[in-house]
């Protein structure tokens, strides 16, 4: 079985999402992982979550929309997380992003609350579901100095060299789309050990020309068995394994 461990289902339609469903389960895609990044998409993905048990919700804050967060609306909504926690598999989408918050003190916001967001990992013993854009060594180093037992790096496949220091610190690497064009990610990914990878899509983000939804992590679980010279059926059962000891 597949599984997507990174989407936005809450930016789905209604009217749409059915479908989008029944293709994922369709294309041997089981769960599928919505990530939270504003009140209204962790209210939306806990609701989703009840109504569908394909989607699983992870609660969290986009790091660019926490430095717009006053210490009321943090507070309230850590409040929030600590009541629904039993509710999400994961915490995330949470990080840091300094490509487009580059003022010192913006930065140093999203240090602090991203230290609470693992502190709250760490007690309640939850995966993190982690941005990095522009940050990744930063990222690695707050992961290491508080050591969560369970860490999935979105999307953390431009440097084989921090891809390497991931896996030595014990967290899991996730690659999307890019996979079947860029280069640089495919020679990545083939140096990857596969028992610290999985797949995401980002849906319903559009890559290119193509519109990201769930059932292509099949495509991308087919490339990436290509490029590792081993079969789908091998990728699949690792995937579950990889899946499985994370998250659950």
């Amino acid at each position: 079985m597949l599984f997507d461990a990174h989407s936005h289902l809450n930016m789905v339609p209604e009217e749409e999402l059915t479908l989008t469903l029944a293709k994922a389960k369709q294309s041997g895609v089981g769960e599928i992982i919505s990530c939270s990044t504003s009140f209204t998409s962790n209210e939306t993905n806990l609701d989703l979550s009840r109504r569908y048990p394909q989607i699983k919700t992870a609660i969290g804050l986009y790091p660019l929309d926490i430095v717009e967060l006053n210490n009321n609306e943090l507070n309230r909504a850590f409040d929030f997380f600590k009541f629904e926690i039993d509710n999400s598999i994961a915490i995330g989408e949470i990080g840091l992003d300094f490509k487009y918050s580059r003022r010192q003190e913006e930065q140093t916001k999203q240090i602090e609350v991203f230290n609470r967001f693992i502190d709250m990992a760490v007690e309640y013993n939850k995966p993190l579901i982690v941005h990095s854009r522009f940050a990744q060594s930063q990222v690695l180093e707050l992961l290491n100095e508080k050591n969560p037992s369970k860490v999935l790096l979105h999307s953390f496949v431009d440097s084989q060299k921090l891809m390497r220091k991931a896996t030595q610190l014990g967290y899991y690497v996730s690659c999307g789309l890019s996979v079947l064009w860029n280069e640089e990610v495919q020679k990545n990914i083939k140096e990857f050990p596969l028992e610290k990878l999985l797949f995401e899509t980002d849906s319903p983000i559009t890559f290119k020309e193509f519109k990201a939804t769930p059932d292509k992590i099949y495509v991308i679980a087919e490339k990436v068995a290509q490029i590792k010279g081993i079969t789908l059926k091998e990728i699949e059962g690792i995937q579950e394994k990889n899946y499985r000891k994370l998250f659950y």
